[in-house]
């Protein structure tokens, strides 16, 4: 048996989905996950190829078994996307295309996808920026997946792109925000 590493082995699958060998594909999705159980490439190949092969139900499992290890994964909810659309689940198809556009969001691809369902929905295709708690859900994704030794030699707020901070005045120092005033201490005397 020859030997291959995983990474040449995931691009050999998805060369073969590529070019339109999806059970070929499947199989060797399977095989891997028979040694390899957890391994989420191989659950993303083959959540791509069984959307390739049109099996809607088989690829929406894999999917959300994805979605529930890596929550931002863009595949996953590029792929879900397509099969609410191809389904007539119009929002839904719009939920997940979103998830896909708040990690990608300078994708051209998932803009113009984006446009498109909100056009299909709405009557108009409006652009679509980053909302706040979108970019928020994005940085603790990214700080969850950090290793704890990066955690700790670099402050949080390094870590943060700084289009993102919002600038605004603050009305004190950090050590009152929050904190009522109050009254002094006084001694007791019997």
């Amino acid at each position: 048996m020859a030997k291959i590493s995983l990474r040449n082995y995931n691009r050999l699958i998805e060369n073969l989905i590529d070019n339109g060998k999806r059970d070929e594909a499947i199989a060797h999705c399977r095989h891997i996950l028979q040694t390899f159980s957890k391994y989420v490439e191989a659950y993303r190949l083959l959540g791509k190829a069984f959307l390739e092969a049109k099996r809607y139900d088989d690829a929406v499992d894999i999917f959300q078994r994805v979605l529930m290890c890596v929550p931002d994964d863009f595949v996953s909810n590029v792929g879900l996307s397509i099969i609410a659309d191809d389904q007539g689940k119009l929002d839904e198809a719009i939920w997940h295309m979103e998830r896909a556009f708040e990690v990608q969001p300078s994708n051209a691809a998932i803009q113009g996808e984006l446009q498109r369902l909100f056009g299909r929905r709405d009557g108009s295709s409006r652009p679509r920026s980053v909302s706040r708690a979108a970019r928020w859900r994005i940085c603790m994704s990214r700080v969850n997946y950090m290793p704890r030794r990066f955690l700790k030699s670099v402050p949080f707020w390094q870590m943060i792109p700084s289009a993102w901070i919002c600038r605004c005045s603050l009305p004190g120092p950090i050590s009152v925000w929050g904190k009522k005033p109050r009254p002094p201490i006084r001694a007791l005397s019997f």
